[in-house]
C-alpha cells in the first residue's frame, strides 16, 4: 500500500468519519446486487462484441472499483472509471492494482460532470455503468448524472447499465406509521391535558423520505387501501435524457375503508437493455418474498400526504406522484383535476426541530401515561418547580397538575426551538406560569438564590431519555448540593445489556476481504482503522428493523441514582460484568439500552422486553446502542464474555471485551 494512502493519525478527526461512513460495507455485502450487475455486464458486452463491436466502458463513480474490474474481467475493450472523492479514488487505485488491472483500467480523480472527451476519455463511450442511487433513487443526483454523460460523454446507440428504474407506491392507512409524523393532543385519565397548536397539527411535516426497513414492518400495522402502482418509470438509456420535472395522477379505487395515511415507496432496476435481469427493493413481503436479499443501503421510503382524506370501499381518488432533480412527493384528492402540488415545506418548525422517533415517542400514550402518572406524585399544589428539557414540551404538564410556576430550560437549545415552545405554551394558556430560561447560567442563578427570593424549589424534573447520563446531571447536582431535600424525578437509571446475534446487521461492521473474485483487502484494512478512530464500535439503529436473537439474558451494567449524586465525588462509573452464554449461535456484540424508574412501581424500557430467542419488541421509538465484537465469535451455552466498561462524565461508554471461555 502507498505510504501517502496510509491512515495517518495526525489527520483530522472528519477525514477519519468520511471513510468510515463511506464503508458502504452492507453494500459490498449485497452479492445480490454485485451478482446482477456482472451479470448484466457480461450480457452486454457478449451482445457488443457479436454485433463485431469493440466495447469502451465507462464506470461513473466507481467507489472501490468493483464494477471497473467486472467490465475488464468480462472482456471489455477499454475501461475508464472515474471518482471524485480522494478516499474513494485511492481506495479504487490501490484495489485495482493489486487485482492486476491496472493496464486495463484508466482511473480519473473526477465527477463524471467535469470529463471531456479529448482530454479524460479518448473518445465517447458506448456502454456506461454506474450505480448512483440512494433509497430515493434519485437522491445522489443519478438524472443529472445520466443526462450529463448522454449529452457528453456517450455514443448515441450506447448501452446503460441499469437500463431502466420503476418506482412504485403503495397507499396505506397506519396509525403506527402516522404516529412518526403527526403529534397527538396529550390526555390524562380520558381527558384533554395539552394542546397541540393548530399549526404544528396541520402541518404535512419535514419534506424528506422517512426510510424504513418497511419489510420487517408487521402486516397487521397497516391497511392497503391501494396496492403497489408504477408511479414512475426512468428510461437512463434515453439519449435524449430525463425530464427532470415531472407529475403522474393514477386513477384508482380503494379496496377498503380507510383513512389516507402515507405511500410506502420503492424501487425495481432493469439492469440489461432487454429488461430481463431485475432487481428488486420491494419489501420482503411484497409478493411473498420472503428470500429478499437484506439491504440497508436500499431500503424502502414513507412519504406523508397533506391531506389525510377517509376513503370508503371502491371509492374513486387519485394518488398523484411529483419529482424533481432530487425528491419525490406524492398527493391525494377526489377532484377530476390534478393541481400542481409544490414541494412540501415545514412550516411550523416543529418537524425541523423534533427527529421522527421523537415524534413516535411523544405519541407512545403508554409512555406518556406512565410519565404524567408518576409526575403527579412529585407536584405539590402551588409549587415551583424546574424542569430541564431536551426537546420535550411535558413539563407543561407540571401546571397543569398544580405547580404555581415551572422554570423550563432546553439543554439542547436548537435554533427555532424557543418559538415551537411558545407555541405551545400559547395553546395551552400557560404564560403566566412558565418561565422560560435560555442559558445554563441563568438556571445555576435561579437554583443559587432560592432562599434570597424565598422561591424554593420544590421539584426538579426531567424527561427521561435515551442514555444513562444526560445533559442535564449536572444541574441536577448542583440543586441537590444546594438544597438536599430538592424532590427529583425521575428517580434511576439503569443501563441494560444483551448479547446478541443479528441476521444481517452485522455487515455493516463486518470485515470483508473478497467480493465475487475480486481482493478488497485495502479497502478493508483502511476502513476499519477508520472505524476504530472515529466511530470506536458504537452504532445506533432502531432494533425494530433489524432482527437479532438473544444468547444472553438481559444484565444491568450501571445504574445511576439521581438523589445520591450530589455526593459522589466523580461521575465516572466503571464496571466489569460476566455475561453467561444460554443460546447458541454467532455473538456479534451487545445491545444496550436505557430502563428508567421513575416510582416505585413504575418503570419505562427503551429496550426489549421479552425473553424469547428471538428479540421482536424493541422499543420503536428509540434507537439502541450495539458494540459490535471486534471479531465475531461462535458460542455455545455456558460460555462466557467477560465485558469491561467504563461509562465517562460525557456519556461516552467505552467497552472491550475479552475472550470466551468454557464453563
Amino acid at each position: 500500500m502507498d505510504d501517502n494512502w496510509e491512515v495517518n493519525s495526525m489527520m483530522e478527526f472528519d477525514h477519519y468519519q468520511n471513510i468510515a461512513r463511506a464503508a458502504f460495507g452492507d453494500m459490498l455485502y449485497d452479492s445480490d446486487r454485485n451478482q446482477l450487475y456482472y451479470k448484466a455486464l457480461k450480457k452486454e458486452i457478449t451482445r457488443l462484441h457479436n454485433a463485431n463491436k469493440k466495447v469502451h466502458v465507462l464506470d461513473i463513480g466507481t467507489g472501490t472499483g468493483l464494477l471497473a474490474m467486472m467490465a475488464a474481467k468480462c472482456g471489455a475493450d477499454s475501461v475508464y472509471a472515474c471518482e471524485e472523492f480522494e478516499e474513494s479514488y485511492k481506495c479504487a487505485k490501490e484495489i485495482i492494482r493489486s487485482n492486476n488491472f491496472v493496464d486495463k483500467i484508466v482511473l480519473i480523480p473526477k465527477s463524471s460532470q467535469n470529463l471531456k472527451v479529448g482530454i479524460d476519455l479518448p473518445h465517447r463511450m458506448n456502454l456506461l455503468v454506474t450505480e448512483v442511487f440512494d433509497t430515493e433513487l434519485i437522491g445522489e443526483g443519478a438524472i443529472s448524472v445520466f443526462n450529463h454523460a448522454h449529452q457528453e460523454l456517450l455514443t448515441d446507440d450506447c448501452i446503460v447499465i441499469p437500463s431502466q428504474a420503476i418506482v412504485y407506491t403503495q397507499v396505506v392507512e397506519s396509525e403506527y406509521i402516522r404516529n412518526f409524523n403527526r403529534v397527538n393532543d396529550v390526555y390524562h385519565n380520558n381527558k384533554l391535558l395539552m394542546k397541540v397548536p393548530e399549526n404544528i397539527k396541520k402541518c404535512q411535516g419535514i419534506e424528506s423520505v422517512f426510510d424504513l426497513q418497511l419489510g420487517e414492518l408487521p402486516i397487521d400495522v397497516f391497511k392497503t387501501l391501494i396496492p403497489a402502482q408504477v408511479m414512475f418509470r426512468f428510461n437512463w438509456s434515453d439519449k435524449n435524457g430525463v425530464i427532470t420535472d415531472r407529475k403522474n395522477a393514477i386513477h384508482c379505487k380503494s379496496k377498503e375503508n380507510g383513512i389516507v395515511h402515507a405511500a410506502f415507496v420503492w424501487w425495481d432496476l432493469a439492469m440489461d437493455s432487454d429488461g430481463e435481469i431485475m432487481l428488486s427493493c420491494a419489501p420482503k413481503w411484497y409478493g411473498n418474498r420472503d428470500e429478499a436479499p437484506w439491504r440497508d443501503h436500499w431500503i424502502q421510503g414513507v412519504y406523508y400526504f397533506a391531506d389525510e382524506i377517509s376513503l370508503k370501499k371502491d371509492e374513486e381518488f387519485n394518488v398523484i406522484g411529483y419529482h424533481d432533480e432530487l425528491s419525490f412527493w406524492f398527493d391525494t384528492n377526489k377532484s377530476s383535476t390534478y393541481l400542481d402540488v409544490p414541494f412540501p415545506y415545514c412550516e411550523c418548525d416543529f418537524h425541523r426541530i423534533i427527529s421522527r422517533t421523537l415524534i413516535g415517542q411523544m405519541n407512545d400514550h403508554n409512555l406518556t401515561l406512565n410519565y404524567l402518572n408518576a409526575l403527579k406524585k412529585y407536584i405539590k399544589l402551588g409549587s415551583v418547580c424546574l424542569f430541564v428539557s431536551n426537546l420535550s414540551f411535558i413539563g407543561l404538564a407540571a401546571t397543569l397538575f398544580g405547580a404555581e410556576k415551572v422554570y423550563y430550560y432546553d439543554v439542547s437549545g436548537p435554533q427555532g426551538f424557543e418559538k415551537v415552545l411558545k407555541a405551545y405554551i400559547r395553546a395551552n394558556e400557560l404564560e403566566s406560569k412558565i418561565i422560560l430560561l435560555k442559558t445554563y447560567k441563568e438556571v445555576l442563578e435561579i437554583i443559587s438564590k432560592q432562599n434570597e427570593k424565598k422561591e424554593e424549589i420544590y421539584t426538579v424534573f426531567t424527561e427521561p431519555s435515551k442514555w444513562i447520563l444526560p445533559e442535564w446531571i449536572d444541574i441536577v447536582r448542583f440543586c441537590l448540593q444546594v438544597n438536599p431535600k430538592t424532590n427529583i424525578f425521575p428517580k434511576e437509571v439503569t443501563l441494560k445489556i444483551q448479547t446478541v446475534e443479528f441476521d444481517d446487521l452485522w455487515k455493516i461492521r463486518a470485515p470483508l476481504t473478497e467480493v465475487e473474485g475480486f481482493e478488497i483487502i485495502p479497502f478493508n484494512e483502511i476502513v476499519q482503522e477508520s472505524i476504530k478512530i472515529s466511530d470506536g464500535i458504537l452504532e445506533e439503529k432502531p432494533l425494530w428493523e433489524y432482527p437479532s436473537k438473544s444468547l444472553s439474558n438481559i444484565y444491568d451494567l450501571f445504574t445511576l441514582n439521581f438523589e445520591n449524586i450530589a455526593n459522589e465525588s466523580n461521575l465516572i462509573l466503571k464496571n466489569r460484568l460476566s455475561v453467561n452464554i444460554e443460546n447458541d449461535g454467532v455473538c456479534h456484540g451487545l445491545v444496550c439500552w436505557t430502563d428508567w424508574c421513575l416510582d416505585t412501581d413504575i418503570h419505562i424500557s427503551f429496550g426489549a422486553s421479552n425473553k424469547k430467542t428471538y428479540i421482536s419488541d424493541w422499543y420503536p421509538y428509540a434507537r439502541q446502542r450495539i458494540y459490535f465484537l471486534n471479531k465475531y465469535r461462535k458460542v455455545l451455552p455456558g460460555d462466557v464474555i467477560n465485558c469491561d466498561a467504563i461509562l465517562c462524565k460525557n456519556g461516552n461508554l467505552l467497552i472491550s471485551f475479552c475472550n470466551t471461555y468454557d464453563h
